[in-house]
């Protein structure tokens, strides 16, 4: 520690007319072995801590002295005080007297040829019985105090005598020529500790808590732990020159060198903390109450004061001295002592207040940050005007509390002028160091009142009882605090990033004390905000559309940090509208403000129609659907996103809505086509978003939409149209003559089938649930084609035994069909009849077809054959279609498969039937077998 810390005062109290040898303090009274042989018992009265050093010097003034004469010519060697008795060691044998008055009775001998004596201390609550433990020749004796005299308790063999004992707890410290050994009070096993090279004479002091002073040479003391009977982590203790006599007092380690001089080191750091000088070599060091100290030297004694605390703490702060102050804390109080958060939290609220006066702003809030003693309200006061005008500092513990150092309350400005003007010495401080004074103090005050506010906000969310003692209601303070971090941080930030942080966080204070300051300082954008947490969004988009009606940065001024760009301008407008759903007056703000926004930035509105409800919109639009599309109405984007967001959410959706939609669409393929960005090769997203809405829509009016999509050639769109009015064989007409896409047109039919059996058979289904597009690239396995599902030409395709079974890939219906059941499509018969009529059609009008009729003929045989036994195109049916005038060995192989099929279906039914027959033969045998036996009953 710096110089000036001296945690104890010397206070001479007595001087004796013999030289003393040993000392012991217990009870209120002094006990003192001389060289005369004499024991002396010296009341000792001592004030409590703190008291002047003349109250101190005369406690033993007037008190009447006893003494008892032990030996004529050896001097008492130790002096132990146990219970309601003080043992003494002179000439080997230790004597028992009462320690209330000495000449009660005459001196018992308790043994002799003894070598030194100890108390037992450290013992648990409750165990009052004296012990205490004496070193004779090559043992230890433990005596107990029965209430009249003291009995041998147990008895532990020793390589020597001990010249040094100290038991404390469960544990016997014994301090021999060559070793300190450590025995258990029980089993009395010795451990060596550590050895000694015989010239040094072993002294052991009991520090606090549950540690030793070992002295291992002459100037040095070591540290053990008898919790962990090893060597403490701490450093040794080095003293100047060899130690005669030492002691522990409180939290530091007291030796005297033998010439006067006593050095006190503190236990936590081990460092030399003071040197004290007394009248004579000290022979003797013992603990007396209030954490004092006794040494006896020569023929006075001298009480080592340790001067209080909370002074010391006081001088050092006032200089500014934190760090020392920190030090002699963590000296007086160690890591297990019950009052030392108390007393931290007390010194950082302290040098808090006192680095406060120094103008030292930043390092004073941060010892605030660490004290529990420090009332948020208390520092508020000094920036009174930034708070609410209900706020009362008082009631929220803002009074002044007594040591705290805290100065008067007063404004920060008048504060920080009033402490410049005394630290310069001139009447009045210049304005540039008051400026840059308060600049500092606000900042500090802001990152205090970040942090402080997270912490208010977590014990408002916690129950009264699991808040933090002494806390009330914070939401009163939270108010205050929110009030005054707005204020500062629009004064002070050069960017907004803390201040939306806050804002985004959500705030208490209420609009009403802080709408004048926002306007003095024209953060119109700050009280639009605050006017949307507390739900007012007629005041927010009043607020907003003032600033745009301004030309977007209105009323800031220019190059200043509240100029707001019109597009953030726009998009916080849009955002109060969306929020506004929820209000009563949520339509009128809608038909007084979408018109203003739609003149400025028609992109920004979509949203606020067509956003999913939400924590920023909880309902759905208010306004009706025909009212949206009439403010909307001259934007086609905004139309068409609206429709969009209204069909997809399937929630009383007008059909007229999803045709309005569908023409939207079509108007905007007939713009790309105009441009040219439309191609049958690659198809606009315009194209590609049509025809996906066809397919996927609920429900729209096909035949008012059809001539459109035929005017513009949009084949693909007309064959989902007819799909979805099940006029499947224009659909297919379209696909066969129009687009050309026969392994479409094979794909049509397996998907028509596949969608008709998963709407009217569900239960007997045993497809997958898939719904694929009929124009998809990549179409499930079961609903690929057979025949044309390679993409293979008519020509290429001739080879009919080549094609694979329907029996095997055609899923989900399976390899019978669906043609026997009542209301089927049966679009196979359907395709066939358009491949007939193409043949026929191009053979009279090759000019309207783009294949020849050979071609077409070929694809027809060669859909029969793939398909040849299918129950939805049975012989009968397609010999009645088929031309006339076509060869008969051109049908040959269809007629031949189909007689195999016919005749393998026969076989298997008759098969069928006789494996049933005999089943029924069995078991009626087997019945009148049964019938037949006779049964007892």
């Amino acid at each position: 520690m710096r110089r000036g810390l001296d945690p104890f005062r010397a206070v001479p109290l007595f001087n004796l007319e013999e030289r003393i040898e040993c000392a012991s303090f217990a009870d209120g009274a002094l006990f003192l072995g001389t060289a005369q042989g004499n024991l002396v018992r010296v009341p000792l009265a001592l004030p409590p801590a703190s008291a002047p050093s003349e109250e101190l010097a005369s406690a033993a003034t007037g008190q009447r002295k006893a003494a008892v004469r032990l030996s004529q010519r050896r001097p008492v060697e130790q002096v132990c005080v146990c219970g309601p008795c003080v043992l003494s060691l002179c000439d080997g044998a230790v004597s028992v007297l009462p320690s209330a008055d000495l000449g009660a009775a005459a001196p018992v001998v308790l043994g002799r040829d003894a070598r030194c004596v100890c108390a037992h201390t450290g013992q648990e609550e409750g165990q009052s019985q004296p012990e205490v433990c004496v070193s004779y020749r090559k043992k230890l004796v433990l005596y107990s105090y029965n209430g009249r005299s003291f009995e041998q308790r147990q008895e532990f063999p020793t390589s020597d005598a001990a010249s040094a004992l100290a038991w404390h707890q469960s544990w016997i410290c014994a301090g021999f020529r060559k070793e300190y050994n450590l025995y258990s009070d029980r089993a009395g096993v010795p451990r060596e500790i550590c050895g000694l090279d015989g010239k040094v004479t072993p002294r052991i002091a009991v520090v606090s808590g549950s540690e030793l002073l070992l002295m291992i040479q002459e100037n040095v003391g070591l540290f053990f732990n008898l919790s962990t009977q090893q060597p403490s982590s701490k450093s040794t203790v080095t003293w100047p020159r060899k130690v005669v006599a030492c002691g522990a007092a409180g939290n530091y380690i007291l030796g005297s060198t033998g010439t006067g001089q006593v050095d006190i080191f503190g236990v936590r750091d081990q460092k030399n903390c003071q040197t004290l000088t007394t009248e004579g070599a000290a022979s003797s060091i013992c603990v007396a109450a209030g954490g004092r100290a006794l040494v006896a030297a020569e023929a006075s004694v001298t009480c080592l004061d340790p001067v209080p605390f909370d002074r010391q703490v006081q001088k050092l702060l006032i200089q500014a001295r934190i760090t020392d102050a920190l030090d002699l804390l963590n000296a007086t109080f160690g890591p297990e002592d019950p009052n030392r958060e108390a007393q931290l939290s007390r010194l950082h609220a302290m040098a808090g207040w006192a680095l406060f006066r120094d103008l030292q702003f930043l390092q004073a809030f941060h010892h605030f940050m660490y004290s529990l003693d420090v009332k948020i309200a208390r520092i508020l006061v000094f920036w009174r005007h930034y708070l609410p005008t209900s706020f009362d500092p008082a009631v929220a513990g803002g009074k002044p509390q007594d040591g705290d150092g805290a100065p008067e309350p007063c404004s920060i400005e008048d504060f920080v002028r009033a402490r410049l003007a005394e630290k310069s010495s001139e009447k009045d401080a210049s304005a540039s160091a008051v400026t840059a004074n308060i600049g500092m103090a606000n900042a500090a005050v802001v990152t205090f009142l970040l942090r402080q506010r997270e912490a208010l906000q977590g014990q408002e969310r916690l129950a009264p009882e699991e808040r933090n003692q002494g806390a009330g209601d914070p939401g009163q303070l939270l108010q205050a605090v929110d009030t005054a971090l707005l204020k500062l941080l629009i004064e002070i930030d050069e960017d907004d990033f803390r201040l939306q942080q806050v804002l985004e966080g959500g705030v208490r204070c209420p609009v009403e004390d802080l709408e004048a300051f926002l306007r003095e300082r024209r953060r119109l954008d700050v009280l639009a905000r605050l006017w949307k947490a507390h739900g007012r969004y007629d005041m927010v988009l009043q607020e907003w559309g003032a600033m745009l009606r301004g030309g977007g940065g209105a009323g800031a001024s220019p190059g200043s940090k509240a100029s707001i760009p019109r597009s953030q301008i726009v998009l916080e407008m849009a955002s109060a509208l969306k929020s506004a759903s929820s209000s009563v007056a949520g339509a009128d703000l809608l038909r007084r403000y979408v018109p203003e926004l739609l003149a400025v930035d028609p992109a920004a509105i979509l949203p606020v129609f067509a956003g999913p409800a939400g924590p920023g919109r909880p309902v759905a639009c208010p306004l009706a659907p025909e009212e949206v599309l009439e403010l909307l109405g001259g934007h086609e984007d905004l139309v068409r996103g609206y429709l969009e967001q209204l069909v997809a959410s399937k929630k009383n959706v007008d059909p007229k809505h999803s045709l309005q939609l569908a023409l939207g669409y079509v108007a905007q393929v007939a713009e790309d086509q105009r441009r040219g960005d439309d191609a049958a090769t690659t198809p606009s997203p315009a194209r590609r978003k049509l025809l996906r809405f066809l397919e996927e829509v609920a429900y729209i009016d096909a035949s008012a939409l059809l001539p459109r999509v035929e005017e513009l050639k949009l084949l693909q769109e007309v064959v989902v149209l007819h799909s979805r009015e099940n006029r499947h064989s224009e659909a297919l007409r379209v696909l066969v003559e129009g687009l050309n896409d026969l392994p479409r047109a094979e794909i049509y039919c397996r998907i028509v089938n596949a969608r008709w059996r998963r709407q009217h058979q569900r239960a007997a289904s045993t497809g997958s649930a898939e719904e694929p597009s009929i124009f998809c690239t990549e179409p499930p396995a079961w609903a690929r084609g057979v025949v044309f599902g390679s993409r293979r030409s008519a020509s290429s395709s001739a080879s009919a035994g080549a094609v694979s079974s329907p029996s095997s890939t055609e899923l989900p219906e399976g390899p019978s069909g669906i043609a026997g059941e009542e209301g089927a499509p049966r679009p196979f018969m359907l395709f066939l009849q358009v491949l007939l009529d193409a043949s026929q059609g191009a053979e009279q009008r090759p000019a309207d077809y783009r294949k020849v009729a050979a071609e077409y003929k070929d694809a027809a045989l060669s859909f029969l054959m793939g398909y040849a036994g299918h129950r939805d195109l049975p012989p009968h049916e397609v010999i009645g279609v088929l031309p006339a005038n076509w060869p008969l060995d051109s049908l040959a192989p269809y007629l031949a498969k189909c007689a195999r099929a016919c005749l393998h279906e026969r076989r298997a039914t008759m098969l069928e039937e006789s494996l049933s027959s005999m089943a029924y033969l069995k078991t009626f045998s087997a019945w009148a077998t049964e019938r037949m036996r006779k049964v007892t009953i």
